[in-house]
């Protein structure tokens, strides 16, 4: 198996894990040519889409968030960006932690969530990964739009 495909499988098991624990029904999408990897359902109301990433832990105690998809073919290697109404969030596995956070998909999502304190103890603009550790459902800061409904 491919090294990058096992990260993705491990990062998609883990958020899976992460949403069934608490509470959330994943749904995973009949194709894989879709911009998203999950459909997470809440309470049986609303929904919202997932793309699954896998992040390193950095020697500077952080994350990157990656917005762009990259695949290789017989013409080379490809890379597209994300555009904002692909998906909702990036649910971003990061094993050294085994956490899982949920990055908004929206202009002004952090590129980076930080797990441990800088070295200058700067904290006035650090994101820190423990404020997206769930989904923030119906806060209109962080969801662009109304979550779709589900009809029960």
């Amino acid at each position: 198996m491919h090294h990058t495909k096992f990260k993705a499988d491990v990062g998609v098991a883990k958020t899976i894990a992460d949403l069934v624990s608490r509470g959330y029904v994943p749904c995973i999408p009949l194709s894989e040519h879709q911009p998203y990897d999950l459909v997470v359902i809440w309470d049986g109301k609303a929904a919202v889409k997932l793309q699954v990433k896998y992040a390193t832990l950095k020697k500077n105690g952080a994350i990157d968030v990656k917005f762009r998809r990259t695949w290789a073919d017989s013409h080379g290697v490809h890379t597209k960006h994300y555009a904002e109404n692909e998906f909702d969030y990036y649910a971003i596995y990061c094993p050294e932690k085994d956490k899982v956070v949920y990055i908004p998909n929206t202009k002004d999502c952090p590129k980076c969530v930080r797990f441990e304190k800088t070295h200058n103890n700067q904290g006035k603009y650090v994101k820190w990964a423990n404020d997206y550790l769930v989904i923030k459902w119906e806060s209109s800061e962080t969801i662009r739009h109304t979550p779709e409904r589900v009809k029960t």
